[in-house]
């Protein structure tokens, strides 16, 4: 057989076999389409509706937004008062009070406090009452947080105390602090600063109204100090019913050794009623700076009924 005729007769099932494929490829277009399978692996591109195969886990990961911290905000102002009196064989009074304002908004926070205490006292029937305490203090202060847990401050603080022989006593106390705990109800933070000291003072002998320049040699009518301060301070409070405080403050003296003062104090606040509370609190002060005739050791205990405005 001819070449050429042989190479026809190879081909004519091929072209037959093509044929039947397109035929029945054109004969399933023409009808309905089954429908796709459900599977996870059939239909529509899994990639295409958002989800994967890995251990079927649906969904592409979202984008969650970031846990809201709590708010550091708080405005917050109270007063507290309380006294003492005692008569019979000895006769005793004393009041004292406190008031303390703090407003924090965003990376600005405002303080301030004044707390003033009075005692009068005879030790028998026959004798007159004659004052054996009698301060008045003030605080203000101004921090700006530059970092949620790092601020500067400023602040100043005054004492009359003549029973301390002090007319009258400012501090001025620039630094930074640091905040280990940094919530509404739960604080931790140490401080560390410069502590600028000037007293005015007075002798035991000085009525509460006569200066210092009337009893003193003129070199010891005032006393300035320039120090390191360190602080540290705790607060907490459970379920807005009871409060605890407590703040370590220590000053060294860069120009005499000698000299230092340290003052701890703590408060304890339990509340009676909505707003009201019983307050216990504690101060203990040791002045190296004071006149040689003074003890440096002197401590402060008070209970006081606390109103809390907001």
């Amino acid at each position: 057989m001819p070449p050429s005729i042989m190479r026809a007769h190879l081909a004519a099932p091929l072209f037959i076999a093509l044929a039947t494929t397109t035929a029945s490829a054109s004969a399933r277009a023409e009808g309905p389409e089954p429908a796709p399978p459900t599977g996870a692996a059939g239909g529509q591109d899994a990639a295409s509706k958002g989800t994967t195969d890995i251990d079927n886990a649906g969904k592409f990961a979202q984008v969650k937004k970031p846990e809201e911290e709590e708010s550091t905000d708080a405005t917050e102002l109270q007063i507290s008062a309380g006294g003492l009196m005692a008569t019979g064989n000895s006769r005793s009074g004393a009041v004292t009070g406190q008031g303390t304002f703090r407003l924090r908004r965003k990376i600005h926070e405002f303080g301030a406090a004044i707390a003033a205490n009075y005692g009068v006292a005879a030790a028998d029937k026959d004798s007159d009452l004659e004052p054996n305490v009698a301060n008045v203090q003030g605080k203000l202060r101004y921090d700006i947080f530059f970092h949620k847990r790092i601020s500067a401050f400023v602040m100043f603080t005054q004492r009359h105390d003549p029973f301390q022989g002090l007319t009258y006593r400012l501090n001025f106390d620039p630094g930074f602090a640091f905040y280990v705990l940094q919530k509404k109800d739960h604080r931790l933070w140490f401080e560390a600063g410069y502590d600028l000291q000037h007293d005015i003072r007075c002798r035991p002998s000085a009525p509460d109204d006569v200066c210092a320049t009337e009893m003193l040699l003129p070199e010891d009518e005032t006393f300035t100090n320039h120090s390191a301060r360190l602080f540290a301070g705790y607060a907490i409070t459970w379920d807005e019913k009871i409060s605890f405080s407590t703040g370590f403050e220590y000053l060294q003296s860069v120009i005499d050794a000698k000299k230092y003062r340290f003052v701890w104090d703590m408060a304890f606040q339990a509340s009676i009623i909505e707003r009201l509370s019983l307050a216990i609190t504690f101060t203990l002060r040791y002045d190296k700076t004071l006149l040689p005739e003074f003890r440096p050791l002197d401590t402060t205990t008070a209970f006081n009924l606390v109103y809390k405005f907001f």
